[in-house]
């Protein structure tokens, strides 16, 4: 698992260093605007609807069946399973983007709306179609990663990032001077990068043997199984999804734009819209800065670990089961709770150093970095989430984590609706909300997933390694904070802005990170010698998926 995982991490890496280049340069070229705004808007539409049919629903109820045919029935068998799965997400997604894209041309004619809604509809249909291509890219994706192979399904949001910057740098300028017909340019790169994927990930499944045939048989129970499961498992999820999307529509209801002007009226009362323009770039910028070592470290771990989870569930091997889960565990509160705790130091000189040039400003930089910081007190409860919901997915519970999460929707949207009216935290209300529910859902998603698997989870080890973490993190982030201090208060003077921008980004954050491993060394921390693919002591067998006796 661990080295899959490793592999996985390393094209992450490249994939999240491409984003942030394509972040950086949309930053540069539009900053944090309303036309950015309705950009990120939209551009969040086609993925929601892969986080359900892709990476969501689909993929939760497909993985475990689908592994299942593999080892039981053959592979002969586990490639008609895969052609009708196809065949029917292929007619849906069609179907529906056929839909959504007239739904989007009446409320363009009838209702288009004050302010940036025209801008935003007009870049939803065009990104439209970049829902069936990611979807069913995520659906083959799953299937080379129950084979066994990680590198080509993580290198391939790399052309998604190239893609992107060609549209940023290229295409749109070509298309005009306004920023609403270069984000035209980008949303086309978006749709031409869908089919791009596509190409690159077809002859990987090839070589693999995959054999994709167009047949969409619906008598075929496994594929009724897993519509069977789909069904709850869509509305909950889509409960969820609700959820992310109200985020969004609150924050642009609620931001002030020349199209809408700066107040509104309710029940006779003149009221000022509490979030300024490029409210959501703000948010969208932070969300992109803290998934990218989300992705590359604990995203990563559950790539790998999520086809692993699922044999051992489909052969029964429960101790097997619990043993990984509660190592993956380990290994994902070993990385992501440093990673918070310097996010939430070090937040201002990391977005500057990636993000402050072209229309960038010092005033956007400190909005970013004010959302990015309530984005790092969750890091952890984010990281575990992935790890837990693999677990439950495993064992083909798809609704219990979904029904916990969709109980909490209503707490998120009362906590927006509350919190962003508060000066101090603005769009920063967002993340702060996030990372409380979603740390209250994994906490109970832990609770209830020990209970259901016999043997339990390494609860003691478990403990016992987020303490050494927590001492180890703390030295961490203290040696950043003076690093920067020191930074700040004696090289002021004797360095020009942009290099002193430089050594602030990168000099604390290195420092940092060299303490926290020279703590876990010292602290004899197992997880430091998984990761480095080393023996450790005692605590490691927890973290072996061979399947030992678990520590304690």
């Amino acid at each position: 698992m661990l080295s899959s995982a490793r592999v996985v991490m390393v094209l992450t890496l490249l994939s999240r260093m491409t984003g942030l280049i394509r972040d950086m340069a949309l930053a540069a070229a539009f900053g944090v605007s309303g036309p950015l705004d309705a950009f990120n808007y939209a551009f969040m539409i086609p993925n929601l609807f892969r986080r359900l049919f892709g990476e969501g629903a689909l993929s939760a109820v497909f993985v475990p069946v689908f592994t299942q045919s593999l080892h039981q029935d053959g592979r002969e068998s586990a490639w008609k399973l895969l052609g009708r799965v196809f065949a029917l997400m292929a007619t849906v997604l069609i179907g529906l983007t056929v839909v959504l894209e007239l739904i989007l041309l009446v409320i363009y004619v009838l209702w288009p709306g004050p302010g940036i809604r025209p801008l935003i509809l007009s870049l939803t249909a065009v990104m439209l179609p970049f829902m069936i291509s990611i979807c069913l890219l995520a659906l083959f994706s799953s299937v080379l990663n129950c084979l066994g192979h990680f590198a080509a399904p993580a290198f391939a949001p790399v052309i998604l990032n190239l893609c992107m910057i060609g549209g940023i740098l290229v295409l749109g300028p070509a298309l005009g001077e306004r920023a609403e017909l270069r984000l035209f340019g980008v949303a086309l790169a978006v749709v031409a990068a869908g089919v791009v994927q596509l190409l690159f990930l077809w002859p990987v499944l090839r070589a693999h043997g995959v054999r994709v045939r167009w047949n969409l048989h619906l008598s075929d129970p496994r594929l009724r199984q897993i519509m069977r499961l789909l069904v709850p498992m869509s509305l909950a999820s889509g409960a969820l999804l609700i959820s992310a999307w109200l985020d969004a529509q609150i924050c642009v209801m609620m931001t002030a734009n020349p199209g809408k002007g700066a107040t509104f009226e309710l029940l006779g009362r003149t009221i000022a819209y509490p979030l300024a323009e490029g409210a959501w770039t703000a948010v969208s910028f932070a969300r992109r800065l803290h998934q990218f070592p989300l992705g590359v470290l604990a995203i990563s771990l559950t790539t790998a670990a999520f086809p692993l989870f699922s044999q051992y569930a489909a052969r029964g091997q429960m101790d097997r089961l619990a043993a990984s889960i509660s190592g993956a565990v380990k290994i994902a509160l070993f990385e992501a709770v440093p990673v918070g705790v310097i996010m939430i130091v070090l937040a201002k000189p990391i977005v500057a150093l990636i993000f402050e040039r072209g229309l960038f400003t010092a005033e956007d930089t400190a909005r970013t970095a004010r959302v990015l910081v309530f984005y790092g007190v969750g890091l952890w409860a984010f990281a575990l989430h992935h790890v837990v919901l693999r677990g439950f997915f495993s064992i083909q519970d798809q609704l219990t984590p979904l029904r916990i999460g969709a109980g909490l929707v209503a707490v998120n949207f009362v906590l927006n609706l509350l919190l962003i009216w508060q000066p101090a935290l603005r769009e920063a209300a967002f993340a702060l909300s996030t990372s409380i529910t979603c740390s209250v859902a994994v906490i109970l998603a832990m609770w209830l997933l020990r209970r259901r698997l016999k043997t339990g989870l390494d609860l003691r080890g478990i403990l016992r390694s987020l303490l050494r973490v927590l001492v180890a993190s703390a030295a961490a982030g203290a040696v950043a904070w003076c690093a920067d201090w020191a930074l700040v208060r004696l090289a002021t003077d004797h360095m020009g802005p942009g290099v002193l921008k430089l050594a602030r980004g990168l000099g604390p954050l290195m420092i940092a990170v060299l303490v926290y491993l020279a703590a876990a060394w010292v602290l004899r921390m197992p997880e430091l010698a998984m990761l480095l693919g080393r023996h450790g002591g005692r605590d490691d067998r927890s973290v072996n998926h061979a399947g030992q006796a678990q520590d304690g």
